[in-house]
């Protein structure tokens, strides 16, 4: 905030003289751009939960390339499934399952509303919410009823929100807002998340919503629309892909699909979706699910496993998908039909 009040000084006294001098407008371009990289930090991961014939979740998580872990954990509730990334000192968690198959992710939001360095009386760091809430609670409504009348905020960095559901159709963002907590309740058969504050465009039409991850959140929302009833783990990893970012500081490390029901979790690592991983929590396994040449299935517990173990695994295994068959079916034919054309020139 006060690197924004900066700029918007610099700005003014810009507006007294034609003839800046040229190290003060270097240093008003480095202001600028340093603020614009900054916005563009915070737009990272989509989220979705979809009610049909049958129930899935989604998520995207967007992250500079640090190392990323999926792990078992056990708590009062029971079994967690937990994707987190390194720190510099420690795991982050920011996507989960529990075993009731209660959702939830955690992401960045812009622009930051009831920072808090400290907490007072009767307040809760929204971060708390949602790991509260995977360990603690089996539904929507137990985590509401966890927070119950504290008032939720945020550590000044990064600013969060959640979005929690539930196997019964329950579903909601969970916000902070300028004086009392902003929840935004499902209403109809989706809900999307990305990194604007749901709440601030709870009855606006899908062209007007304007923030962090809008236009994600308008390609999620169109893809969805009308499909939900057939909706299944295809459609809703082209979904994520769809949404995925391919460049920039903070790139799509996974794309994840959970299965409350079957309490399975379906992962592409690095946007890579000619190998996509399943995690059981029943059995507390990740294995190979689709893609691979050859069968892994390794144990998860709370230590978990490393994104660079199961690329290693994938590196190892060729794209068996029938999307990887066509793909090599058309390689080799237009090298065939290239060294046909070489030839004919030769001999002619």
């Amino acid at each position: 905030m006060k690197l924004g009040l900066r700029v918007l000084a610099l700005d003014a006294d810009c507006s007294y003289s034609m003839a800046m001098r040229p190290q003060n407008l270097v240093a008003v371009s480095l202001i600028i751009i340093f603020v614009a990289i900054s916005t563009a930090s915070v737009l990272a991961c989509t989220s979705f939960a979809v009610y049909g014939d049958r129930t899935l979740y989604g998520m995207n998580f967007d992250y500079p390339p640090n190392e990323i872990r999926f792990s078992i954990e056990q708590h009062e509730v029971g079994a967690v499934f937990i994707g987190s990334f390194w720190m510099g000192d420690q795991y982050g968690r920011t996507v989960g399952m529990n075993e009731h198959g209660l959702f939830s992710s955690d992401q960045m939001i812009s622009p930051l509303r009831a920072p808090a360095a400290t907490l007072d009386d009767g307040e809760m760091y929204i971060w708390n919410a949602y790991y509260e809430g995977l360990s603690t609670c089996t539904s929507v409504a137990e985590v509401l009823d966890m927070i119950g009348e504290r008032r939720l905020v945020q550590y000044p960095s990064p600013a969060l929100h959640n979005l929690f559901a539930d196997p019964s159709g329950d579903a909601m963002v969970v916000e902070t807002g300028a004086a009392e907590n902003a929840i935004t309740r499902i209403d109809g058969p989706f809900l999307v998340m990305t990194n604007f504050h749901n709440s601030d465009f709870c009855d606006s039409p899908l062209g007007a919503i304007v923030g962090g991850g809008a236009d994600r959140y308008r390609t999620a929302h169109r893809m969805i629309e009308g499909s939900e009833v057939t909706f299944d783990i295809d459609q809703a990893f082209a979904v994520l892909e769809s949404t995925s970012q391919p460049s920039g500081s903070y790139k799509t490390r996974w794309s994840l699909v959970a299965d409350p029901e079957a309490l399975g979790i379906y992962i592409a690592l690095e946007r890579d979706y000619d190998h996509i991983w399943k995690v059981s929590l029943h059995e507390r396994t990740i294995e190979t699910f689709r893609g691979f040449a050859t069968q892994h299935t390794l144990p998860l517990d709370d230590v978990g496993v490393t994104g660079p173990a199961l690329q290693a695994i994938a590196m190892e295994s060729p794209a068996l998908t029938e999307q990887g068959y066509g793909r090599a079916w058309l390689r080799w034919t237009l090298l065939a039909a290239g060294l046909l054309a070489l030839g004919w020139l030769v001999i002619y």
